[in-house]
């Protein structure tokens, strides 16, 4: 009964190639960091065990990490700008749609690449921290002023 049931289709690929809107590293390159066709099949067994080597071991590796796939596939607009790599018509969620699986990774793990979000993280420290050093001048200069008349 079991094997009336299963079907070779499951897997989104089966010699497809993905359209995915924008342009990722991974564009550029003849395979992942491994076969093509095994990543197809079985990318969530490795991802499954570089989590278990991390969180249990304290391994940390890049070549079967979360992080470094989306380092590579994430796609990018026409200004430069990372495109979340579950956003509709992106490469995760495509395939993960087409076969009806349930992608749970980014409730916690980031959707854009890494030194993306270092690089706005930075940008909005330095913003943040030419407003306070504004702020506190003006307070300085204010508390300067108001003190002088008093004495």
């Amino acid at each position: 009964m079991l094997l009336a049931l299963y079907s070779n289709n499951l897997y989104s690929h089966d010699g497809e190639k993905h359209i995915i809107k924008g342009h990722s590293k991974a564009d550029k390159l003849e395979q992942c960091v491994e076969p093509t066709e095994d990543m197809q099949k079985n990318h969530f067994g490795y991802l499954y065990h570089q989590r278990d080597e991390t969180v249990k071991h304290g391994i940390r590796t890049k070549q079967h990490s979360l992080a470094n796939c989306i380092d590579c596939h994430v796609s990018y607009d026409d200004k430069g700008d990372a495109i979340s790599i579950n956003s509709e018509g992106q490469f995760c969620q495509t395939c993960h749609v087409q076969t009806a699986v349930n992608i749970d990774c980014f409730t916690c793990h980031a959707t854009v690449p890494r030194e993306k979000q270092v690089r706005l993280d930075l940008k909005h420290n330095q913003d943040s921290a030419t407003t306070i050093e504004e702020h506190t001048s003006s307070l300085a200069k204010y508390f300067n002023e108001t003190n002088d008349d008093r004495y």
